[in-house]
């Protein structure tokens, strides 16, 4: 959930409850390029869209696997997805918040960890 990831990080982010009456799939790849890496709790396909099902896969990240954290999103239903890639490749997609398990990054030396919604 995102409430872990910001205790986990330390970053306070405030989103609003959906307002979408019904939920609806959006496939797609965003272009934010955040700080922050995590590793996976358990080995995912990572999706070309922010949901479990209705996207398409893209490759097999195992359990362990670092990702780094490119910017985060709330799906139609209510859940956290973040867009990540896959570290030492050129593999990126998006998986739940719920498979991570996050470390704080200062990546760009600035003295503050930023995370991107989408």
């Amino acid at each position: 959930m995102l409430l872990a990831a910001v205790m986990l990080f330390g970053v306070g982010v405030a989103i609003a409850p959906a307002a979408h009456a019904t939920a609806q799939v959006e496939c797609w790849t965003p272009t934010a390029n955040g700080e922050g890496r995590a590793t996976l709790k358990r080995g995912v396909y990572l999706t070309d869209g922010p949901y479990q099902s209705g996207c398409g896969t893209w490759g097999w990240v195992p359990a362990g696997g670092t990702v780094y954290l490119h910017c985060w999103t709330v799906n139609s239903y209510g859940n956290v997805w973040w867009h990540v890639r896959y570290a030492e490749t050129q593999l990126e997609g998006w998986t739940s918040d719920a498979n991570l398990q996050g470390t704080s990054v200062d990546e760009n030396g600035d003295g503050q960890i930023t995370f991107y919604q989408c």
